[in-house]
């Protein structure tokens, strides 16, 4: 397959992955992914011709007892961390300092020791060396809501960095939540992942905030899903899973200036203990809708692969 900058697509900014370590959670419960390194997400960026790359920390951190949160359902502390996240951001932030693609997202926990989380975060800001915020609800057993009470909302907003919000259907995570939440900080720079689940209202409600954007990731286990049937996402929607480019100009259309591109590396493949297959896809898949969306609209490409991004990076 041609790279993006042999089909004259460049500029392109992948605005969700994860590297850098191993997400405890779905290490122990043997669910795959688990792990990826910086390297390895750097080189499949090049090769399929993808010129930037935002990244974060798995969402589950080593702060907390992998096997109890598993066997047991409860968060103790493992002692391995101060607070949660310190090992996974700062080996993220160190790996990412050999490539000059990848620009690096910290992971925040709103419940547990946020103060902390808050000064080391501040310190890697103040070294550029961190860009952004990623709030995962459900690692972290919460929703949207707290991170307005834990005062991680000012702390972007006082920095001007934006926040990456895990969003699904279930009650922690239901992107209506993030909605509430940028209307009450109206100079957050938000954006909702998965789509917000094809929720159709949320849909609608993004378009009318100017500081509320929305990532498609992963596009092709959003369009698995829905060709089964699967209550991860909403119907009715925007989706026919035999033409996932076609599909996603109509959100384009829908989301204009709101809508941005990325892949959730490395759940491109997402595979349960069970041996239930939510997706079994490449980086390159998910690359390739690039390919096919620039021959039906260039300017969607353009728009969810730059343009939109960086007004999601720098307002």
């Amino acid at each position: 397959m041609p790279s993006l900058k042999e089909l004259g697509i460049e500029n392109v900014i992948d605005s969700h992955t994860h590297s850098g370590g191993t997400d405890t959670y779905n290490f122990f419960m043997g669910n795959i992914p688990h792990s990826q390194a910086v390297e390895d997400l750097e080189l499949k960026a090049k090769l399929s011709g993808v010129n930037k790359v935002i990244t974060t920390p798995f969402p589950g951190t080593s702060y907390f007892n992998a096997k109890v949160l598993v066997t047991e359902g409860r968060k103790e502390p493992s002692g391995q961390q101060d607070f949660p996240y310190q090992q996974e951001n700062f080996v993220l932030v160190n790996d990412s300092k050999r490539f000059e693609i990848i620009i690096p997202f910290a992971c925040v926990d709103p419940t547990t020791k946020v103060p902390e989380q808050l000064a080391f975060i501040g310190a890697l800001h103040d070294r550029k060396e961190v860009f952004g915020l990623k709030f995962h609800s459900l690692a972290c057993g919460c929703t949207a809501f707290q991170i307005a009470r834990s005062g991680i909302a000012d702390f972007a907003i006082e920095r001007n960095i934006p926040i990456l919000v895990h969003s699904g259907l279930d009650q922690l995570s239901h992107p209506r939540n993030v909605i509430k939440l940028s209307e009450t900080f109206p100079n957050l720079r938000v954006c909702l992942a998965h789509l917000g689940g094809l929720d159709e209202e949320t849909i609608k409600a993004v378009s009318k905030h100017r500081n509320v954007f929305i990532d498609c990731v992963p596009f092709l286990q959003i369009c698995r899903a829905v060709e089964e049937g699967s209550d991860i996402v909403s119907f009715p929607n925007l989706i026919d899973p035999q033409h996932p480019a076609v599909s996603l100009n109509r959100y384009f259309n829908n989301l204009k200036d709101h809508l941005i591109w990325g892949t959730d590396e490395p759940w491109t493949t997402s595979i349960n203990a069970n041996g239930k297959v939510r997706s079994k896809n490449s980086y390159f898949d998910e690359v390739n809708i690039l390919t096919e969306l620039f021959k039906i609209s260039p300017d969607a490409v353009s728009s969810i692969t730059y343009k939109n991004t960086i007004n999601y990076l720098y307002g």
